[in-house]
């Protein structure tokens, strides 16, 4: 689908009360006989994980005070102890940029499965289609070599520097290719102390890009730490934000306010719905693959 297309219609991808039953009925793409015999598949087929009504609500209740957004410029702020203003919302910024955040406590899972997962998953297209089967189409990487057990680089730093090709929409009918790129949190002024002084025990920052046209879509920042019984997955999404010169930089872009609006609210939903259930299958997958790649 042209991605023109795709923008244009983003303000119809969820309806404006948002239910569980409504994400349960999104369609999913067809499994190829090759992939229905992967044992894994089975994640494919089972009802998506529910949303807590509570986030529901937050989202059915429109967007949050741009006041209560954390700026790109302050993301170190999620490193610090309690919780922020906002934890799950979107909203349209003052300068027409856009802002999306999600809280997914995730039970029995632990910050090693997390690193695991953002290694293991994108090696193939079913790993990605059984995250969220309603929106993930396919996935390829760029230095797939990397994220094997093979590599020297410890697995909780070895996104960093590595490029992920996902082909994923909001829904699948607006599925478009993108990039995901990984870098380290010196992009946006975090140092290697500030992290290790803080409760957040791994974290993914990455630039997500459209590859065809190219047009930036988001800065995001997945942070992770441990409380009781499980953790919590804590991310932030910078809406027409993009890294350029290792350094934080707003897209010229004039997306359309409508646009902004409709992105933002979708990151904050799509969020909610991949790792939701993520959490609902990542231990038992982990302790299916005994935690190798």
């Amino acid at each position: 689908m042209n991605i023109l297309k795709i923008m244009d219609e983003l303000d119809n991808v969820f309806p404006n009360e948002l239910t569980n039953e409504f994400i349960n009925s999104m369609a999913r793409k067809e499994l190829t006989e090759e992939q229905k015999a992967k044992d894994y598949s089975k994640y494919y087929y089972k009802d998506m994980a529910l949303i807590p009504q509570a986030d529901l609500d937050i989202v059915n209740n429109g967007p949050i005070a741009p006041k209560n957004a954390l700026s790109i410029y302050n993301a170190k702020d999620i490193l610090k102890d309690g919780y922020l203003d906002t934890e799950t919302g979107y909203c349209v910024m003052p300068d027409g940029t856009g802002f999306a955040a999600t809280k997914v406590y995730m039970p029995n899972v632990k910050p090693i499965m997390i690193d695991w997962w953002f290694n293991w998953h994108p090696l193939e297209d079913l790993r990605y289609m059984i995250w969220c089967p309603v929106g993930h189409t396919g996935i390829s990487a760029k230095e797939a070599y990397m994220h094997f057990d093979s590599s020297a680089t410890p697995l909780n730093v070895r996104n960093i520097g590595r490029t992920h090709y996902p082909q994923e929409g909001f829904n699948i009918e607006g599925s478009t290719d993108v990039e995901i790129k990984f870098w380290s949190p010196k992009v946006l002024g975090i140092t290697p102390d500030m992290i290790k002084n803080s409760a957040v025990k791994t974290f993914q920052i990455a630039t997500c890009t459209n590859r065809r046209p190219r047009l930036p879509i988001n800065v995001f920042f997945h942070s992770v730490r441990q409380v009781e019984g499980g953790i919590e997955f804590r991310s932030r999404y910078w809406i027409k934000f993009m890294i350029k010169n290792n350094k934080i930089a707003k897209s010229n872009i004039p997306y359309p306010k409508k646009v902004v609006s409709a992105m933002a609210r979708n990151n904050c939903i799509h969020s909610l719905i991949e790792y939701n259930n993520l959490a609902s299958i990542l231990p038992q997958l982990y302790e299916e693959h005994e935690g190798k790649i």
